[in-house]
């Protein structure tokens, strides 16, 4: 899926997921202090993903704009995303994906492209309705184990296809065996570690690495963050002392300075899929319990 040069230096996807604050609270306030972000996004061409809930575009939230203008691709993140409550690999999430879906047509007029279940917690009848429905490509999967809701270490850890239906994959990257490359991570190893953890595993894996974030792991709301459990709480507090929007930026810096190629996923989603490796969905049934 790439030249020579790219694959030395390896190609990393950048995607955000769009939802409540923190993914656990009901208040969107963080989205009223983006504008710097989407500002330094439009000015350096930073090629975003973002996942948005179907439930702020029904409600015409400013933010889809803000994102639009900013260049940023806008795709699908489920719609209500009541992330605690969303079941498990076992489930089928209809509803979910059916009145998201919906909701982003009555808005553009077409099927979403792309799209990432909320809590990442996808199902093989999921990936059935999304190929039904004409989506092109999905971006649930978090390729590691979580209790309670899914067990996808034993999936492909790098971009593959699905089979009957023929639908792209792309799992979100892995920074440690078991930990996913999502910004609040990334946050508390740092923008130099994580830096290198990326573009060592993009250039190891030679296919687009996607990596996962949340606004609230950019811009902090001490009301929201209050609500939290206390390990969560501590877990985002210290993420913002040491990442938060100054991190990300120093990030994407050392990213480009290693040579890595920053490619946004709605564009080369469904280029040369059929390079691709292929795997079934009866891996779902392979999976244990969760």
């Amino acid at each position: 899926m790439k030249s020579g040069a790219e694959a030395s230096s390896g190609v990393v996807c950048l995607t955000l997921d769009v939802e409540p604050d923190y993914g656990r609270t009901t208040t969107t306030k963080i989205l009223d202090r983006i504008s710097p972000f989407l500002d330094w996004v439009a000015a350096s061409r930073i090629p975003i993903t973002a996942f948005v809930t179907g439930q702020l575009i029904a409600q015409r939230h400013p933010v889809v704009d803000q994102l639009l203008a900013a260049g940023v691709s806008v795709e699908l993140h489920g719609h209500d995303h009541r992330a605690e409550g969303f079941g498990t690999l076992c489930d089928s999430h209809a509803d979910e994906i059916n009145c998201g879906t919906d909701a982003y047509v009555d808005r553009f007029g077409r099927v979403p492209a792309g799209y990432r279940a909320p809590a990442g917690v996808i199902s093989a009848a999921d990936i059935q309705l999304l190929a039904s429905l004409g989506y092109q490509y999905d971006s649930s999967v978090f390729p590691v184990r979580r209790k309670g809701r899914y067990d996808f270490s034993r999936f492909p850890r790098y971009p593959f296809r699905w089979t009957e239906p023929d639908l792209p994959e792309f799992p979100v990257g892995l920074l440690f065996p078991r930990i996913p490359a999502g910004l609040s991570f990334i946050n508390l190893l740092g923008p130099t570690l994580a830096a290198a953890l990326i573009r060592r595993a993009a250039q190891r894996i030679r296919v687009p690495y996607v990596v996962d974030g949340h606004f609230h792991n950019l811009f902090a709301d001490s009301a929201a963050l209050a609500t939290l459990p206390i390990g969560l709480r501590g877990l985002y507090a210290m993420g913002q002392w040491s990442g938060g929007f100054p991190g990300f930026r120093s990030l994407v810096d050392r990213l480009r300075q290693a040579g890595v190629k920053l490619a946004g996923l709605h564009e080369i989603a469904t280029q040369n899929k059929a390079t691709l490796p292929v795997v079934s969905l009866a891996a779902f049934e392979s999976q244990a319990a969760p």
